[in-house]
């Protein structure tokens, strides 16, 4: 059984593709032995640049990816949302994971691309818990203030952020994310907060990575062919892996 992987390359503008291929015994071994395939992971752009993931547990869809870097939290507690970004002077370099922050040669350097996942915790709990009433005024100045966050850091360190969609809700049989509110006032806050993040990104030159209709059911709950624990994508699932990896790889030529 195998999984591919490729490398694209532009010789006399044209894209000329490599496929490599990588056992799932050798992807299933390295996670035993470093929790991650970030140590075998190659983004294979011509550039020499890398992707990746950083911010709250939806990174955990790129631990076994061979293109991607998975830098869950480290430095920082659970669980990790924007406003924490925003007050704990949380950066790329205390966001991710030990393997990431304790090996420099994995680590992000200027020209990479970062996938910022930032929002869902928000809106699972403290919009309604904090801001119920004014929810729309704090979606909007929390996800502004978002935005103008990642684009500090971008110049800061020189680096290509992608602006990933907030995800849908867990399903109704999924456990251990205690929720604030109920699944339609928690639907509607992504909705608009999604709409708020696709302006924003267009207003300020950002790649906006939406897949909220591709994962998302007619209720609003992520689908649940594509989860395996009812609130993150299945990171096992070839067809979904390669549909979110696809759309990812059209920022990074």
């Amino acid at each position: 059984m195998f999984l591919n992987t490729w490398c694209v390359f532009k010789i006399k503008n044209k894209y000329i593709v490599y496929i490599i291929m990588n056992s799932d015994e050798l992807i299933e071994s390295e996670i035993k032995k470093h929790g991650n395939t970030n140590l075998i992971t190659n983004s294979c752009l011509q550039s020499g640049s890398h992707i990746f993931a950083i911010g709250d547990s939806h990174t955990i869809f790129f631990y076994n990816s061979m293109k991607i870097f998975e830098h869950w939290f480290y430095n920082c507690s659970l669980p990790l949302t924007i406003y924490r970004l925003l007050n704990e002077d949380l950066d790329i370099y205390n966001i991710g994971n030990c393997l990431g922050n304790l090996h420099e040669k994995y680590n992000i350097k200027e020209n990479d691309y970062v996938i910022f996942y930032f929002g869902f915790n928000d809106i699972q709990r403290n919009i309604t818990k904090h801001a119920e009433h004014r929810w729309q005024n704090e979606i909007t100045n929390l996800f502004t203030s978002f935005v103008d966050k990642v684009l500090v850091l971008s110049s800061k360190y020189k680096i290509k952020p992608i602006i990933p969609c907030v995800y849908p809700n867990p399903r109704p049989d999924a456990h251990g994310q205690n929720p604030c509110g109920t699944y339609e006032q928690r639907r509607m806050y992504t909705v608009f907060a999604n709409n708020m993040l696709k302006q924003l990104c267009e207003t300020n030159n950002l790649p906006f990575l939406d897949i909220y209709d591709l994962i998302t059911d007619e209720y609003g709950f992520i689908k649940r062919e594509i989860t395996a624990d009812n609130i993150h994508l299945d990171y096992n699932n070839k067809k979904i892996r390669h549909l979110v990896e696809d759309n990812i790889y059209k920022f990074c030529f």
